[in-house]
């Protein structure tokens, strides 16, 4: 399990992180698109909605199914032979794709509630990828009898927002420093590298993340045409697709990503 020091362990960060892949897993992208994706709505007002739409579709993968598996090299008995890795892909979807509508400036209210878990057990985080708006409180919790340091940093940067160490399991530690401004947070632990996961902070409500399946919803859009915006960890851009939202309707988008093999 995952233990974490307090939030006062937050310290910058100079060094790259380490990352190992196999062979199936491919080369890792260099968090090109994290530090240009822009996931905020520019002064985002909640208002009062009378007729909306939906949007639902299904995110794929360029190329077809794929699964990649990470070479586990420390601490086997306990994170066994392999890891999932950064792209899982079946005929039907492409899953922890982040999807959202860009520049919303006024509609449904925010979320009342503000809390998400993010667990370590056999030495991956789950959810690998998730979303939240801004200010919710982040649970990490370690089920793992073994040594963990997580780093949490805007990706594509090296600048730490949160430093914590795990030395037992069953550890909880709420953190409210993650998720104070919109972004992508990636975490990963330095004592096992291919430990990854992504939190999407978001200061609107539009967006969601792919099941299994590729398939997402977002609703409660007052009609209009919208930039709909997807993010995968392994492709070098968000991909952006226009999609026209009628009152009373459910729009189709059904969007395919890209990613190195």
């Amino acid at each position: 399990m995952l233990a974490l020091n307090g939030c006062s362990g937050d310290k910058k960060s100079g060094g790259k992180s380490a990352t190992t892949r196999g062979a199936t897993a491919g080369k890792r992208t260099e968090d090109s698109a994290a530090g240009s994706v822009d996931l905020g709505s520019r002064g985002y007002t909640p208002g009062t909605v009378t007729t909306v739409g939906s949007i639902t579709g299904t995110i794929t993968l360029a190329g077809g199914p794929r699964a990649d598996m990470v070479p586990v090299t420390l601490d086997q008995r306990v994170c066994g032979q392999t890891a999932e890795g950064a792209v899982t892909a079946t005929a039907k979807g492409l899953s922890n794709a982040v999807v959202w509508i860009a520049d919303m400036k006024t509609g449904k209210p925010m979320p009342v509630e503000r809390r998400i878990d993010l667990s370590s057990e056999d030495c991956e985080l789950d959810p690998r990828v998730q979303a939240a708006v801004a200010n919710t409180t982040v649970n990490v919790t370690n089920d793992d009898k073994l040594l963990h340091r997580l780093i949490f940093t805007p990706i594509g940067t090296h600048d730490t927002l949160t430093l914590m160490p795990f030395f037992n399991n069953g550890q909880v530690v709420p953190s409210e420093r993650l998720t104070k401004r919109s972004g992508i947070v990636e975490v990963r632990c330095a004592m096992h590298p291919w430990t990854r996961a992504y939190i999407a902070v978001f200061d609107h409500p539009y967006f969601a993340v792919t099941a299994a399946n590729g398939a997402f919803t977002i609703d409660s859009l007052p009609p209009g045409n919208y930039k709909l915006m997807v993010w995968h960890e392994g492709s070098a851009k968000p991909v952006e697709q226009r999609v026209q939202v009628a009152a009373g309707g459910a729009a189709r988008a059904d969007v395919s990503v890209a990613i190195s093999p």
